[in-house]
């Protein structure tokens, strides 16, 4: 029964003995609601059929009996202030949990006065709902959302919250410890951009706006993050947008960890796949992969030159020397092959003690000069290295597009012309011919030999 008909109710119960009046007795049996009448000493001194059955009692049993008597202490205790009210002329209601009934079902009592026609209140009428389901539900609601809070605030992840204007409504403490801004600097502010290099702004916010237009729903982005303390971190931002019915965006829900040391690590297994590990040059597979970058980029009228490099006697410095000293004088010949070559051009191992290097040059003149500086250097890092064994190189070379057009047979022809190298004396460089002239490579010694 809603407030304003419990409020008719009171108002209709104004005469001397309204109680035993048939209007009224026939208006309470009518509601099918329990309904009882209390008298100052909070006795009962009428109920309905209806507070019959609920009461699970019969007349004789509830009549000039008090409501503690009745329900116990407990329930009394529930009741007296809202019995004091109504004593007051007030309209009151109290919750409990309905302890008689098997099994017990929570419920709201409401109390009003009743008033003689001189407006005295000699009684008060209470009217019995259930409420069980409502509360069951509103507790497993309260619950849900107990442990939701406490799984984001327990969560490791950071847990940010915003609203539909990317506000800032929930800022977790793992959020705090990992981002170093407090909730106090960050509820109710626009600040998903703090803490973002220059460089990584645009596209951050270019994220967050495509998510906020419904371009995105949802979305990883990796980026390094700078604390307040100077300290740089690299973050991972898991996003996460709520729309209404009509799409737009209500709540952006963020977790974010710290993802420096995976970032670190692919960095790490991404050099070492890269760089060959013991002479800190390009590794074969990404030599190759600068060859087909080359191949791409160049430009009509450029000419991409392959050297393939060979060491000359390498073998008796491990035979004679150890494999440390064969390993030392790889390491000094990658170096020098490395400082041999202009800033553009590219060193790597293929394995073994064989080197490659891709050049863009101009001319077929710059790739002899080329070839040159790496047969001298290669002559003086073993002198700077080992003088007791001389290591030499022997140097084929060929271009695109005079020798090949793929990587494969730009390969095969720098190789084919180094071993022309090593057959006229080695310690010397030799360049590819045509191969449609069916000649063999053109044999070139050092001016210095």
């Amino acid at each position: 029964m809603c407030p304003s008909l419990s409020q008719g109710m009171s108002d209709a119960f104004r005469s001397e003995d309204m109680a035993d009046s048939a209007a009224v007795q026939r208006l309470l049996e009518a509601v099918d609601l329990p309904i009882g009448r209390w008298d100052r000493q909070a006795r009962l001194t009428f109920c309905n059929p209806p507070y019959l059955r609920w009461a699970k009692r019969s007349a004789q049993d509830l009549l000039g009996y008090t409501l503690a008597e009745l329900f116990g202490p407990d329930a009394w205790a529930r009741a007296r202030d809202a019995f004091a009210q109504a004593f007051n002329g007030q309209v009151a209601d109290y919750e409990r949990l309905l302890t008689h009934l098997h099994p017990p079902r929570w419920g709201r009592v409401q109390v009003f006065p009743e008033r003689t026609a001189q407006g005295e209140i000699v009684a008060v009428y209470t009217i019995a709902f259930d409420i069980h389901n409502d509360v069951v539900l509103a507790e497993a609601l309260r619950r849900s959302n107990w442990m939701l809070e406490q799984h984001m605030r327990n969560a490791p992840w950071g847990v940010v919250e915003t609203d539909g204007d990317l506000r800032v409504t929930r800022w977790s403490p793992a959020a705090e410890a990992l981002l170093g801004y407090s909730s106090e600097q960050s509820l109710g502010l626009a600040c998903l951009d703090r803490g973002v290099s220059l460089d990584e702004l645009a596209g951050w916010q270019g994220v967050l706006q495509s998510i906020r237009a419904g371009e995105l729903q949802s979305t990883v982005v990796q980026r390094p993050h700078q604390r307040p303390d100077g300290q740089n971190i690299w973050t991972e931002w898991t996003l996460s947008a709520l729309r209404d019915p009509a799409g737009s965006m209500v709540s952006l829900l963020c977790f974010v960890r710290d993802v420096s040391d995976q970032v670190r690590r692919q960095a790490r297994l991404l050099r070492e796949a890269e760089y060959d590990a013991l002479t800190g040059v390009l590794s074969r597979r990404a030599i190759m992969q600068r060859l087909d970058a080359a191949l791409e980029r160049r430009q009509p009228g450029e000419l991409l030159a392959v050297c393939f490099v060979d060491l000359d006697g390498f073998k008796p410095v491990n035979d004679r020397l150890g494999h440390h000293e064969g390993d030392r004088l790889l390491k000094h010949v990658a170096q020098a092959l490395a400082a041999s070559v202009r800033g553009d051009d590219v060193v790597g191992r293929l394995g073994g003690d064989e080197f490659v290097v891709v050049g863009l040059l101009r001319s077929e003149r710059d790739a002899e000069r080329l070839a040159e500086k790496l047969v001298h250097a290669v002559r003086k890092a073993s002198e700077n290295t080992h003088a007791q064994v001389l290591v030499t190189a022997s140097v084929g070379v060929a271009m695109v597009p005079q020798h090949a057009s793929n990587n494969f047979d730009l390969l095969q022809r720098a190789d084919d012309a180094m071993y022309v190298a090593k057959r006229g004396g080695k310690n010397r460089w030799a360049i590819c011919q045509n191969p449609e002239l069916q000649a063999t490579p053109l044999l070139v010694t050092p001016a210095w030999e």
